[in-house]
């Protein structure tokens, strides 16, 4: 088993959700770092999208990060995302093999050092789930139309 990994890993729930739970590595400084356990969840029911979860201090929930699949795919070949998420991949020039994630909101940002591989295998899951161009028929048009427009 990987050193990162939980025994959750790629568990698709009751609910049809995909779930990938692992330690990664939490960047505080240039030679600083803590383990940080983190979620990924990928919904059918919002196929566009994955949710990562880190808890937060005290343990008192936890804070949330959504965000385009194919971002997060596009991110372990190369630097993606302009805003609140960005990805970058390993890199053996800096030797560091894992995935790095930077997210940010209003009041804080986080940067993660995520196991490659397990997070490789993850994404094919949902692939897998809901293959690339399958989305739209996914989505329930009627009812985004409706929250839209303020009718539901």
């Amino acid at each position: 088993m990987d050193p990162h990994s939980l025994p959750h890993d790629g568990v698709r729930q009751p609910d049809g959700v995909i779930a990938l739970t692992l330690t990664t590595t939490l960047v505080l400084g240039r030679d600083r770092t803590a383990p940080l356990p983190v979620c990924f969840r990928y919904d059918r029911q919002q196929p566009f999208a994955v949710l990562l979860e880190l808890p937060e201090s005290g343990g008192l929930g936890s804070a949330r990060w959504v965000f385009s699949r194919d971002l997060l795919q596009s991110g372990l070949h190369r630097p993606s995302g302009e805003g609140d998420v960005r990805v970058w991949p390993p890199c053996c020039c800096n030797d560091r093999p894992d995935v790095r994630m930077m997210l940010r909101d209003s009041s804080a940002s986080a940067l993660l050092d995520v196991p490659v591989q397990p997070l490789r295998e993850w994404l094919v899951s949902t692939w897998e789930a809901v293959p690339p161009g399958d989305e739209n028929a996914l989505i329930d048009w009627d009812s985004v139309t409706e929250a839209l427009l303020g009718e539901g």
